[in-house]
């Protein structure tokens, strides 16, 4: 039985956690403020699955990477690319978000928990 305890969900969490906050600290206003909070918000339930699984199951680090897109892509569909920081962090988030959510997909283990 393979268990399932990586620093990924964590990552997950703490991105979530300041995604959902981030848009009255970077000062997005409407559209912008609502998808970052609502894609915060599915990334926080993404790294808790993850988090209270006790097997590993992979759904969740491929679900978090398709949100991580979805981030990334967000200051061009909800159009908030005018607020350079914001635009920034959802960026910069994405990528960080896509990394973790891959990297034990993608590197080669040498044993014990990924």
């Amino acid at each position: 039985m393979k268990h399932r305890h990586h620093w990924q969900d964590w990552v997950f969490g703490v991105i979530g956690l300041w995604l959902i906050v981030s848009p009255w600290t970077l000062g997005m206003t409407g559209a912008a403020t609502w998808s970052m909070m609502a894609l915060g918000a599915l990334v926080v339930i993404l790294g808790a699955i993850g988090l209270l699984q006790t097997e590993a199951q992979d759904w969740t680090d491929y679900a978090v990477a398709v949100v991580a897109l979805l981030i990334i892509a967000a200051p061009w569909m909800v159009g908030f690319t005018a607020v350079a920081v914001a635009s920034w962090n959802a960026v910069v988030c994405g990528i960080v978000l896509a990394v973790a959510a891959l990297w034990s997909h993608l590197m080669p283990h040498e044993g014990g928990h990924a």
